[in-house]
């Protein structure tokens, strides 16, 4: 994988195992070196300078961005492990990030790329989207994603409903992963490739009878 790429995973699951929405975002410029980087960070005490943490609003994308001084970034992409949401998107907007890039898609916000359409303004300076990028990531996002969401005791919330319609295998292996805290200790253990590769087999392999799973 490309290395922002590589580091938006590397950023998500270090939010994961900090117990934080498994999300991570890089920006890069025009010759692909990476000149932020950021997390989500909910439920951190503090984060690095100038990022949000301990706030719903310390969204990966958001603490990317924020690194970024008043201008126009339009040379800039920003890369992101999972499709922005509303907030993310607008941010990207208002800091004038020319191109957004993304692995996952995200069920919860779909029209969400309507927002253009609303005026001029918002259409002129609205980045440019390129995602997702079908494959593992997608599985690997929906396993962390559904694992977060349910060990904070929202299996059943919209968020984790809407990842089930279209990635039952990935919902179902998150919410193992979500309900059992010593299963998702020894999994947070596991180096991140390690962890994924573990993910993949166990999405490829034929269910065991009794559904049980040996991740970690």
């Amino acid at each position: 994988m490309e290395l922002p790429w590589r580091l938006a995973l590397e950023q998500g699951w270090e939010a994961f195992r900090a117990g934080n929405p498994p999300v991570g975002a890089v920006i890069t410029d025009p010759e692909g070196i990476v000149v932020a980087l950021g997390r989500s960070r909910f439920h951190d005490l503090d984060g690095p300078p100038g990022q949000l943490a301990g706030t719903a609003l310390a969204h990966a994308e958001v603490n990317a961005l924020a690194q970024l001084t008043p201008g126009d970034h339009t040379a800039l992409t920003l890369w992101s492990s999972l499709e922005p949401c509303p907030l993310c998107a607008a941010a990207a907007m208002t800091s004038r990030c020319g191109r957004v890039r993304f692995l996952a898609s995200d069920p919860m916000w779909g029209g969400a790329e309507l927002l253009p359409k609303l005026n001029n303004a918002i259409a002129q300076r609205w980045p440019t989207f390129d995602g997702p990028h079908l494959g593992w990531p997608a599985q690997w996002q929906t396993v962390l994603s559904v694992a977060f969401q349910t060990a904070n005791g929202r299996a059943n919330s919209d968020a984790v409903l809407a990842r089930a319609r279209i990635a039952p295998d990935a919902a179902e292996l998150g919410q193992t992963i979500g309900r059992d805290p010593d299963r998702r200790s020894s999994f947070s253990a596991l180096p991140l490739l390690d962890a994924i590769n573990a993910v993949v087999s166990e999405l490829r392999s034929p269910p065991p009878a009794d559904r049980a799973r040996r991740l970690g």
